[in-house]
């Protein structure tokens, strides 16, 4: 069995209160650098000083006061090149967002997005000031453990008014607060996709199973997803195997032969080509915490999912 590389920074006995209610928030001060870990909670981290980055599966992204990046459940990532960085964490219980606040879904389209993305990752948000400090007062008032203070009411309400205002700075960014939902014939060649990674998939598979044409199902993939079929399933092979790289000790020819790319020589070009690294490196990147390398190639980028589809079909 291929063992599991966890990182025990974050441990759900260790980050819930005693008190048993399935919202925690506290401070972190982080120095130098979180190496890759992941969790089976929703974590939001809300940075209230200093500056660094946040790295995860789609790149590094600078953060600074006010940054607020939603980590959905078991989606590793890590931090780099702080700098007096604190961060104040909001920790969420699955079971809560799923049965006692379903009704999220339907009333705000940052939580829909992340309940239906079909590639999950996290969501990224900038908080102005006057946003900033309302939601502090509520990430304070979640982590107030004196006598009679941590009601489940009191908390879940102050956890619904930060979601709030996140959702609003994020349909604002977005310009828009309405999903448009996936053409059938979309989501059920994705679902098939996602079913089976290394499926050596075809465009004639997919569209005859959707049963739809080839041609017309590409222009459905550009409309709802912006990428063709193939492209799709190439940057979906790529994410799970950065995911896995991070997550397993699994060699990375047979990593890369289980997501459907049996020549090691393929699969290191097209995972080089979404992350600006080969798998190996990668590996030790998101092992080690390490956030940049030194390199012969100048433009090298230093991760992050940077897909070019341009070519694909």
């Amino acid at each position: 069995m291929t063992s599991i590389r966890r990182k025990p920074r974050y441990e759900a006995a260790l980050v819930f209160n005693p008190d048993g209610l399935p919202v925690w928030a506290d401070r972190h001060r982080l120095d130098g650098g979180v190496a890759a870990h992941d969790h089976d909670f929703f974590e939001i981290a809300l940075v209230t000083q200093g500056s660094g980055l946040h790295i995860a599966a789609d790149g590094d992204y600078p953060i600074q006061p006010g940054s607020a990046v939603i980590v959905p459940p078991n989606q590793w990532h890590a931090y780099g090149e702080c700098e007096d960085l604190v961060v104040f964490d909001c920790f969420v219980a699955p079971d809560l967002i799923d049965s006692t606040l379903s009704f999220l879904d339907a009333e705000l389209p940052l939580m829909h997005s992340i309940s239906t993305s079909s590639l999950t990752l996290p969501q990224r948000i900038q908080l102005d000031p006057h946003d900033l400090s309302l939601v502090i007062a509520q990430l304070y008032s979640m982590s107030d453990v004196s006598s009679g203070r941590r009601s489940r009411i009191q908390v879940i309400g102050h956890l619904l008014i930060y979601l709030d205002i996140l959702n609003r700075a994020w349909s604002a960014d977005r310009g828009t607060g309405r999903r448009i939902p996936l053409h059938p014939a979309v989501s059920g060649a994705v679902k098939m996709m996602e079913d089976e990674p290394g499926h050596s998939w075809t465009l004639a598979e997919l569209a005859n199973a959707s049963c739809t044409e080839r041609t017309h199902l590409v222009r459905l993939f550009q409309r709802d997803l912006g990428v063709p079929p193939i492209a799709y399933l190439n940057r979906l092979r790529a994410q799970a195997a950065a995911r896995l790289l991070v997550q397993t000790d699994e060699p990375i020819a047979q990593l890369g032969a289980r997501l459907g790319w049996d020549d090691a020589s393929y699969f290191a070009q097209r995972f080089k080509s979404a992350y600006g690294l080969s798998p190996s490196a990668y590996r030790k990147r998101a092992v080690t915490g390490e956030n940049r390398y030194h390199s012969p190639e100048p433009n090298l980028p230093t991760s992050g999912a940077r897909f070019d589809l341009a070519s694909e079909d």
